[in-house]
């Protein structure tokens, strides 16, 4: 499915949740940026056969992935594709930020690089 679909004649547009999910890294992971490595450690990996385009859920555990702007900024963004509330640490060097994030959402977190981040 896509984003966004209209139907011109009922002039109905139908808005995907992953429409918002895509404003993540629109919005956050700037042209320009890198991929930094990341380990999601203590969480379900989902390890079946082949699954649809866009199917998610607890199975999944916890997913994210992580940038470097080009102003410096560190993007993460985190997936929570299961029902219930998960609580996690996001490490950056010798700083860690204790969070949340509930069943079937999305956050973004940006800060300020460590200086004890080496790539």
């Amino acid at each position: 499915d896509a984003a966004l679909m209209a139907n011109i004649a009922m002039q109905e547009l139908y808005v995907h949740p992953q429409f918002f999910y895509i404003g993540h890294f629109s919005k956050f992971v700037l042209p320009g940026s890198r991929h930094l490595p990341l380990q999601v450690h203590g969480s379900e990996h989902y390890q079946g056969p082949g699954r649809s385009y866009g199917t998610c859920g607890g199975e999944d555990g916890l997913e994210a992935t992580a940038a470097v702007r080009p102003d410096g900024h560190v993007v993460v963004v985190i997936l929570n594709c299961g029902d219930y509330e998960i609580t996690f640490k996001l490490k950056d060097g010798k700083r860690a930020l204790h969070a949340k994030i509930p069943g079937h959402a999305i956050q973004t977190y940006l800060f300020e690089r460590s200086p004890y981040v080496f790539l």
